[in-house]
């Protein structure tokens, strides 16, 4: 990871988009930064004069904004993506995950999907340990934080009780024997980790309680479950005790059950991944306890059952947008993801007049902050908060005219038009080069740690050619 340069540096763009409390565009713009934080946001003259002798990074070419913020994603995701066309994808990579994995393939897998957060802008994220979190032994999660520590990024780890009722089943790879964690286990493991993990790495790396479902179990009735209030009521108490957030998916039902049967759990330090099919009285009781909702408009969730986002933006709740990871079928490019977002709500109502590119890009940013959390600390270029900052390249031709920029940026561009790449202060990336890191290394470690992993899983099936891939209307 690179040092910080001494002094202060002058990041000299073409233009600032700084989501601030004004939202102010400066055109042209600069930043000041020193150590690990923003000084001063303004023009380059202005920022010349009180800054005289201060290095500068020449981004005048480019859009400077605040890096994008991922509110949810999977760690693991990034060695199955695009596994098993044709099959139950989940059922698949939770042989993977639960029985096939060791350290190794956690590790490498941190690595490989930190540098394509790079690759795309993504200076902070969120990834649960799997799909549903791996809880029987902490040293996993402290393994999926290692690339995202080294490579000098910002990153959450959310841990927790996995979905159904307990006990769960696992294999330990180094010795082949099987074991089982029931609900005190998954917690116990989850304390473990947050006390390795969170606020290490310079202060980068957290650890949020993340139990797979927001209510893992409902009657006929659609009331918790006795086993899902247990739950309710253990991860409520574990967050308090660490003092951190809490991170869940949550479908239609769910945040219902929770306010009757464990209302504490719903506040402003919980954000919800999905939330698909929920209802409008779910959408209110969000609102009422300013929980945020966390919508990934290319998972198979939302292919499944629709989340009503522009509902539940009128409604008032903070409403952010993220990848859900990068398997199966996309990656961790989110600001095209963003355009996705957008251009879905304009067709489901009929009506391209929803969601203006300026908010597009608050659900990115400082709305995404706010979700986990941290928007006194990142999401918006201002004086005091972490230097956390990305430059995309303006000079091309789906970029020009150079005129309307937020639109620009929701509706053409993408995280590969990001040339520059700073986090705390660190220049991760510039020029769109990343020479400092060992990228062959990275993939190597990657394809062998995964075609181990699945081999012991006894998945290698999922790797072959589906015989219906083509000329064929549907797998199935």
């Amino acid at each position: 990871m690179h040092d910080r340069p001494d002094g202060v540096t002058l990041l000299i763009g073409g233009a600032v988009v700084t989501i601030d409390q004004q939202r102010r565009i400066l055109d042209p713009g600069a930043v000041a930064v020193e150590n690990d934080r923003i000084l001063a946001v303004d023009t380059p003259d202005n920022l010349r004069s009180q800054y005289s002798g201060a290095s500068e990074v020449d981004l005048s070419h480019a859009v400077i904004m605040p890096g994008l913020v991922d509110t949810h994603g999977h760690a693991g995701h990034g060695m199955t993506k695009g596994i098993a066309p044709g099959a139950d994808w989940l059922e698949t990579i939770a042989k993977v995950y639960f029985h096939g994995s060791d350290t190794e393939f956690w590790r490498a897998e941190s690595f490989l999907s930190a540098l394509e957060h790079v690759e795309f802008g993504v200076t902070t994220s969120l990834s649960m340990t799997g799909s549903q979190p791996r809880v029987d032994d902490q040293k996993f999660a402290v393994a999926a934080a290692k690339g995202y520590q080294d490579l000098g990024l910002r990153h959450i780890v959310a841990l927790g009780p996995p979905g159904g009722d307990p006990p769960w089943d696992y294999t330990d790879v180094e010795t082949g024997e099987k074991h089982q964690t029931d609900l005190d286990g998954s917690l116990a493991t989850t304390a473990s980790a947050i006390d390795q993990i969170h606020g290490t790495a310079e202060g980068r790396l957290s650890c949020f309680v993340g139990p797979s479902s927001l209510t893992n179990g409902m009657d006929a009735d659609g009331n918790a479950t006795d086993s899902a209030i247990a739950q309710l009521r253990g991860v409520h108490e574990l967050a308090n005790q660490k003092g951190v957030n809490i991170h869940a998916h949550a479908y239609e039902g769910q945040i219902r059950a929770a306010a009757n049967a464990f209302p504490e759990i719903l506040n402003q330090k919980l954000c919800l991944a999905h939330c698909a099919g929920i209802t409008q009285d779910e959408i209110h009781t969000m609102a009422e306890t300013r929980v945020s909702a966390t919508h990934g408009p290319l998972t198979k969730a939302y292919a499944r059952a629709r989340f009503p986002l522009i509902e539940a933006l009128d409604a008032g709740v903070n409403v952010v947008i993220s990848t859900d990871g990068s398997g199966p079928d996309r990656s961790f490019d989110l600001l095209s993801q963003g355009r996705v977002a957008v251009q879905l709500q304009h067709v489901h109502f009929q009506d391209t007049f929803l969601i203006p590119s300026g908010k597009a890009l608050e659900m990115m940013t400082i709305d995404a902050a706010k979700a986990l959390g941290m928007d006194d600390q990142i999401g918006s270029l201002e004086p005091g908060k972490k230097a956390d900052i990305i430059a995309l390249d303006m000079r091309t031709a789906r970029m020009y005219p150079r005129m309307m920029i937020p639109q620009r940026l929701v509706f053409v561009g993408s995280g590969l038009d990001v040339e520059f790449m700073m986090v705390d202060g660190r220049v991760l990336m510039q020029d769109r080069k990343y020479d400092w890191i060992d990228v062959e290394t990275i993939l190597d470690d990657a394809q062998r740690a995964a075609e181990e992993s699945f081999e012991r899983a006894g998945v290698l099936d999922a790797l072959a050619e589906h015989p219906r891939e083509w000329g064929e209307v549907r797998y199935q």
